[in-house]
Formats: C-alpha cells, structure tokens, sequence
C-alpha cells in the first residue's frame, strides 16, 4: 500500500476530514492534501503523522502491514545519532557505504554532507533502510533494530 493509501484508509477508518487530520498533526491544509496526491513528507512532519495515528513510519509509508509490526518505543525523533545507527546497520550487513551508495545510486557527496549535518530525505532513508534490513524508525531514533 501507498503512503496516500494509508492516509486515506486512516481518515475512513476514523472518520476524519483533511482538515481536521492536518490540524491534529500541526500541518497544514494543503500539505495534507498534496501527501493525499502522492507526494512524500519531510522527515519531521511524517514523525508528527506517525505519532498522531501511533504507527510506525514504516507502516505510514506502506512498508509494513501491521500499525505494530515495527514497535515504536519513543514518539517524536532523534537524527543526532543517525550517523552511528547508519554505521551499525552497515556493520550489522556486513556492507560498505560505497556498495549502499552504489546499489541505491544515492551520491557519495550526499553521505559526506550528512557526516557534516545535513540529513536524508524520507525516500532515500527508505531506500536505505530497505536495503538494510532496518526500519525507517530505527534510523529516526523511534525504534530498536
């Protein structure tokens, strides 16, 4: 399932309108109605969604199919520790940074300017954990491995 797909189902299931859902979220109207188009939400505001629906990302994002199948041990997130997590799973895969770069055709440079403060956006840290074996939440500071 889609992000917008799980978006939709969430505001038939809980009778909600756009509004009020983007309300609850502290986003806007027309964020919400761009997400319900296709388009994917930074990092920050699909946290928010996440934690107003108490889901995962991956859930939120079609990835998994239970609300609970990635437990979410903390609401909100934590990129400061994204680099060491990042490090880990490359461990724990037994892969390099080169390979993951090369197989997802993410730019090296990007990697460099995350290891100087600049963080992913939500689709390649998909890709990412995809690839890894880990869930977007995992990265985000919101879950175990």
């Amino acid at each position: 399932m889609l992000f917008a797909e799980v978006l939709n189902e969430f505001l038939i299931e809980r009778n909600m309108t756009k509004r009020s859902f983007a309300k609850s979220c502290h986003i806007t109207t027309s964020q919400m109605t761009s997400f319900m188009r296709g388009a994917i939400p930074s990092i920050a505001t699909i946290v928010k969604m996440a934690d107003f629906m108490e889901c995962s990302i991956n859930f939120l994002m079609g990835i998994d199919e239970d609300r609970q199948e990635t437990k979410v041990l903390r609401k909100g997130y934590d990129m400061t520790n994204f680099l060491q997590r990042y490090d880990y799973a490359l461990k724990l895969n037994h892969t390099s940074n080169w390979k993951v770069c090369k197989e997802l055709k993410i730019s090296e440079s990007n990697v460099r300017g995350w290891r100087h403060g600049s963080m992913p956006k939500l689709e390649t840290l998909s890709k990412i954990a995809s690839f890894l074996h880990m869930s977007i939440d995992y990265f985000v500071g919101r879950a175990k491995e």
